[in-house]
């Protein structure tokens, strides 16, 4: 009797999933992926998932958040043109930028600011008549990395959404301003300077 021996050679491998795997354990606005290979974020749920998505650690990149009334809350409203933004509005005057994002938080769901685009940057600051707020955008836990506040999304000086950005390291806080028509990020005090805020709401229409 002939005796036969086999040896089972097991390979472990890994795959990079961010840049269009099967599920992206990071997303990017302009390559994340999601469900499906090759199967952007826009076409699995249309315009919009970059204001929508939720990132998350070991999870789709496209996650959705509910859906909610298609009102807004009280205080909050709508930008004249929908095609812009959906979401809703709400100005506040100055405040230290901890008490700007207490006061959005009162609000269930409503974040400070996070300027997706200079079109919805030159809507809200046209619809309320002004030229220089906080944004979300801070180093506030101070480990180097700059995030929108709430939504935990990245933002860095050297890839503004658009406009020009001068970072002092030293502060923690993000305005973002119109000057001579352009759009200006800088980081000021966040318990010093007193700055007016937008809060802003993700408004969903439910099916």
């Amino acid at each position: 009797m002939m005796k036969f021996c086999c040896s089972i050679v097991v390979i472990i491998f890994t795959v990079d999933v961010s840049l269009g795997g099967i599920l992206s354990g990071q997303c990017k606005s302009t390559n994340g992926t999601c469900g499906q290979r090759g199967y952007s974020c826009d076409a699995t749920f249309g315009d919009g998932w970059k204001q929508y998505g939720v990132c998350c650690n070991e999870r789709p990149c496209c996650k959705l958040v509910p859906c909610v009334s298609e009102t807004c809350p009280v205080r909050f409203r709508l930008l004249p043109s929908q095609i812009t933004s959906t979401n809703c509005y709400y100005y506040g005057t100055g405040k230290f930028w901890v008490d700007a994002r207490s006061s959005c938080a009162g609000t269930p769901g409503a974040y400070l600011w996070r300027p997706n685009t200079e079109q919805e940057a030159a809507a809200v600051t046209n619809e309320f008549n002004i030229r220089n707020v906080w944004s979300g955008a801070n180093d506030f836990d101070e480990d180097g990395l700059y995030t929108f506040d709430t939504e935990n999304s990245s933002f860095a000086f050297n890839a503004l959404p658009f406009g020009i950005g001068a970072q002092d390291s030293s502060y923690k806080c993000v305005v973002i301003d119109l000057e001579d028509g352009i759009w200006n990020w800088s980081t000021y005090n966040c318990a010093s300077v007193l700055a007016r805020y937008i809060c802003e709401y993700p408004r969903r229409v439910c099916p």
